[in-house]
């Protein structure tokens, strides 16, 4: 990291044309998914250590396939390719690393339909464990938590009325014991029914699985809790975006109720992938990114903090959108609807996206579930709340020692054009107070925390989750195999039927277990010379960011543990 000094009022020639080098550096390209601007930086180089991490994670899923192949019983479409080590060579310096040590099999002959739940542990996990989630997975109680501290926590808001699109009753709410004696007027007048809905996929086509159609459903799920507070219980699931032609579910219906769950999960986490990962927090900070390289001089105060947030940021981009989500690649393998569709469905919510509106305190007030006396155990937002306010308090120290008043930030040539850059160029939506401009220091400080807080928790929290949620399918699938339900009467091979294939749970794994196995870079770890002029105020972010590790220690000692915002399992940046 260069010297840490505040710019100059009016910038020199000489630092004007080094800012112009470096944007030369990192070009945008709108090839890969229209409409989106998006940056390529020949400048970023992989970290040594992430390269480290990164053949490792592969060395584990290669060994699990090579068990797979062997011990399985299944006979794949494709083998698994060996190589000399001059071989090796090449593929390395090709990028053909993830092909070799993860490649997709493709499918299983001639069927790859799984019998059990059984199978998905005993015919996919070999060399790698089993999460801890296929214990506890079939339980409404772990589907209700799923919402709070799974792959895709912050979409649950509360009911202020009856949809007249998910026409819900007392009869419905009632079929769970708690609250048999309920009222549901009541309830919702007392804030306590939540909703989760993915309606607007309904506008997505249905992918393909070589052997048969795969489906995306659009539906509604609805919760409860009991008065006096407590967890979510879910009552009550429409497995489309209205009622016509269907029925709501509860968890008197059996395995249709047990159906109707997978058309929820699968839809969440469709859009956990395509909107809340990658769109949200991958090609959201990747604008960040961009502005910043190219507006910012690296003496500039703003760049330095930014700039190990944003380390390995532009690479990771670059491979995810020419290949992880490109036709053919394993995104499209693994979710339910098209790829060419989710395209388009990831630019226009990251487009939408109001960059103001999501900062974490308010997101949480605006969806109804600030509050912690009803839902009394959200994980995500109760860790999340503390890491921001953290996040916001080191960055007000360090802005605040930088800038001395608010005509010193209008007065910036620099920081103007950085947000000039990141609202018009990069189509950040509400990118601060006045979009294009930076106010003044709360409107800078809010600013900052949000890109942050995007690169590290954010991402953190949607990221490593695969990992622990993801990788046993039945408890998370990406995708359905089966239509939505009809009636009721469904058996445990109908629900079996509606998950995914053993050879979209075999490469599902190697996926999400490259994704979500490197960890690189820590937050709250800067370059030595951070501390030339801001050492006590990172001193002091670091003891918080310590004592918040406590917290959520002591918290996960009465709670089904959450890890993935303890503050020493947060990467500084998006590097994977």
């Amino acid at each position: 990291m260069a010297n840490i000094s505040i710019p100059q009022k009016d910038s020199s020639s000489t630092r004007k044309a080094e800012i112009e080098k470096v944007a030369e550096g990192y070009v945008y390209n709108t090839e890969y998914v229209m409409p989106l601007i998006e940056a390529e930086g020949s400048l970023d180089k992989n970290d040594p250590n992430w390269l480290l991490q990164t053949f490792r994670a592969f060395l584990k899923i290669r060994s699990n396939l090579g068990a797979t192949v062997k011990e399985s019983g299944l006979t794949f479409e494709k083998e698994l390719v060996r190589r000399s080590p001059k071989n090796l060579v090449s593929t390395i310096q090709s990028g053909g690393v993830s092909e070799y040590y993860a490649p997709d099999l493709g499918v299983c002959q001639p069927s790859g339909k799984a019998q059990s739940i059984q199978d998905y542990t005993d015919k996919v996990f070999f060399n790698i464990k089993v999460p801890d989630i296929a214990s506890r997975f079939d339980s409404d109680e772990q589907f209700g938590y799923t919402f709070l501290a799974g792959p895709n926590p912050n979409q649950v808001q509360k009911m202020k009325s009856i949809p007249q699109a998910f026409p819900i009753t007392n009869e419905h709410l009632r079929s769970v014991a708690e609250f048999a004696n309920d009222d549901l007027s009541s309830a919702l007048n007392e804030g306590r029914i939540f909703f989760v809905e993915h309606t607007e996929m309904a506008s997505l086509k249905n992918g393909l699985h070589p052997q048969g159609p795969k489906y995306q459903y659009a539906p509604w799920a609805a919760f409860a809790v009991p008065r006096g507070g407590g967890r979510l219980y879910p009552f009550a699931i429409q497995c489309g975006p209205t009622p016509q032609g269907r029925e709501i579910y509860t968890p008197k219906d059996g395995y249709t109720w047990k159906i109707a769950r997978n058309c929820v999960l699968s839809a969440h986490n469709n859009h956990h992938e395509v909107v809340t990962h990658l769109g949200l927090t991958h090609l959201l900070v990747d604008a960040a990114v961009a502005a910043t390289r190219r507006k910012l001089h690296v003496r500039h105060p703003i760049h330095a903090l930014l700039n190990q947030h944003f380390e390995g940021t532009v690479n990771i981009n670059v491979l995810a959108r020419t290949n992880l989500i490109q036709p053919g690649k394993s995104v499209e393998r693994l979710v339910g609807s098209d790829i060419l569709d989710n395209q388009q469905y990831s630019a226009r919510s990251r487009l939408a996206y109001s960059f103001r509106d999501n900062y974490v305190p308010t997101r949480l007030k605006r969806f109804g579930v600030f509050d912690t006396k009803t839902i009394t155990a959200y994980p995500y937002r109760d860790d999340a709340l503390l890491v921001w306010q953290a996040v916001y308090d080191w960055v007000s120290s360090y802005v605040e020692v930088y800038y001395k008043n608010d005509a010193e930030i209008r007065a910036d040539i620099e920081l103007q054009a950085w947000a000039a850059e990141a609202t018009n160029v990069g189509k950040i939506k509400d990118f601060g107070v006045s979009p294009g401009a930076v106010r003044d220091r709360t409107d800078l400080i809010e600013i900052v925390t949000m890109i942050i807080f995007t690169a590290g928790p954010q991402h953190a929290a949607v990221n490593f989750t695969q990992g622990t949620e993801m990788t046993f399918v039945p408890a998370n699938p990406l995708a359905g195999y089966t239509p939505e339900p009809k009636g009721r009467g469904h058996t445990e091979k109908d629900w079996v039927a509606n998950l995914p294939p053993l050879d979209v749970a075999v490469h599902t794994l190697a996926i999400l277990t490259q994704l979500a196995g490197i960890n690189h870079t820590q937050l709250g770890i800067y370059e030595p010379e951070m501390t030339l002029k801001v050492g006590p105020q990172l001193a002091r972010f670091v003891l918080r960011l310590a004592d918040i590790e406590r917290t959520i220690d002591e918290r996960n000692k009465k709670r089904v543990p959450y890890i993935h915002l303890k503050p020493t399992r947060i990467p500084a940046s998006i590097n994977i």
